[in-house]
């Protein structure tokens, strides 16, 4: 697999080259912000879209304090600083960005960037899902999007231009399930590691490209053998976001013997579980899988006890020896549901590591953070 995975790796790597190539010849360049921002709809008006979700160093938060709050996630000042400092290949180049606003971090985030003088629409999201009227907020939010992409471009966005996209994105999430299956295996040929890889590549190439490479990923696993010994500990990684550049956590992880057998993240992977259907209005079709079709994410409330009940299917699915917690640092309301999903997991019988992220990763930090990892996967050893 090793040299599949490297032209895919090199493919996303070598994007923001290709984009500035892409806007010299008059293409217009979008890139956006969190997965409610349809990637199929900023394909289908011709527009060349790019996922920004980079975190894991620790000046880019910093960089920022001057007029944001150190109490905004590091995710949210990673974003803007990266930006601020230069480092951001993408974002200059913007004709336009798409940030959907679920929750006041990225919204100050973006609030950020539009004083910066960046071009910005922002996407509304209701956090009461359950609500017709929410919903219907977001459609609408949806049809302004369309609205200002086919503005932007001077071109209608066709029904089967959407259609083609979505197709490709079910294409691609259904590769995604199959090279995921083969984590539920004793001994399976990839973990945690290489799959949060693959979602970060498959963000940042053509659709077509992302289902070739895949492909040929799938089936050189599937033929493949196993990379973990089959009895090491099982763990499923949960919180907010793995975004990219952020791996050192869950490299830490499986060096220290156990296999991150499946996610339940919000941001940073693609919700590859749930598919949109192809049939009917293909807008209305993204509302739905993008906001009702899928396990609702933290911010939704009251969710809770939807996300637990998703949470035991994969530790039965997955057959899960403990949970790790990863959250990013001032992220209030994931820390509240790491309270309630803690008793509710030793209800289980189901161990479970909080770990907190500033992305300060020196090595002040990461001794005492590689102790809690390794003992925590000892623990989990010693229970099987």
């Amino acid at each position: 697999m090793d040299d599949v995975m490297r032209e895919f790796a090199q493919l996303a790597t070598d994007r923001p080259a290709e984009l500035r190539k892409r806007k010299a010849d008059g293409k217009k360049v979008v890139p956006y912000i969190g997965q409610f921002v349809p990637e199929e709809l900023l394909h289908a008006a011709g527009v060349e879209p790019y996922l920004i979700c980079r975190g894991g160093e620790p000046e880019p938060p910093e960089a920022v304090l001057d007029d944001m709050l150190r109490f905004l996630n590091p995710l949210a000042r990673s974003m803007a600083g990266f930006y601020l400092m230069g480092l951001d290949p993408v974002m200059p180049l913007a004709d336009l960005i798409v940030a959907s606003q679920p929750e006041c971090h990225v919204q100050r985030m973006a609030e950020y960037l539009e004083l910066q003088g960046l071009p910005l629409f922002k996407v509304g999201v209701p956090q009461n899902w359950d609500k017709a009227y929410a919903g219907e907020y977001y459609f609408r939010e949806l049809e302004q999007l369309k609205a200002k992409l086919e503005d932007l471009t001077c071109a209608l966005v066709s029904d089967d231009s959407v259609r083609e996209y979505i197709g490709y994105d079910n294409e691609i999430n259904a590769l995604l399930r199959r090279i995921d299956a083969l984590r539920k295996t004793d001994s399976p040929p990839l973990g945690g590691y290489d799959f949060i890889h693959l979602n970060h590549y498959s963000f940042f190439v053509d659709p077509r490209v992302a289902i070739e490479k895949l492909t040929a990923i799938a089936v050189r696993l599937e033929a493949g053998q196993g990379k973990f010994v089959a009895d090491c500990p099982r763990i499923l990684l949960a919180g907010h976001a793995v975004a990219v550049g952020d791996y050192l956590v869950v490299k830490n992880l499986e060096d220290a013997g156990a296999l991150i057998a499946t996610e339940m993240m919000d941001e940073g992977l693609r919700w590859y579980r749930w598919d949109t259907e192809m049939d009917g209005d293909p807008l209305r079709n993204l509302w739905r899988a993008k906001y009702l079709d899928k396990v609702p994410v933290n911010i939704f409330q009251p969710a809770w006890r939807h996300r637990f009940e998703h949470m035991k299917a994969l530790i039965a699915g997955y057959r899960i020896d403990g949970v790790v917690w990863y959250q990013l640092a001032y992220d209030e309301i994931y820390d509240m549901e790491c309270t309630v999903i803690t008793k509710w997991l030793r209800d289980l019988k189901v161990p479970l590591l909080k770990l907190e992220t500033s992305y300060e990763y020196s090595r002040e930090a990461t001794g005492p953070l590689n102790t809690k990892v390794e003992s925590f996967v000892e623990s989990l050893r010693g229970g099987k």
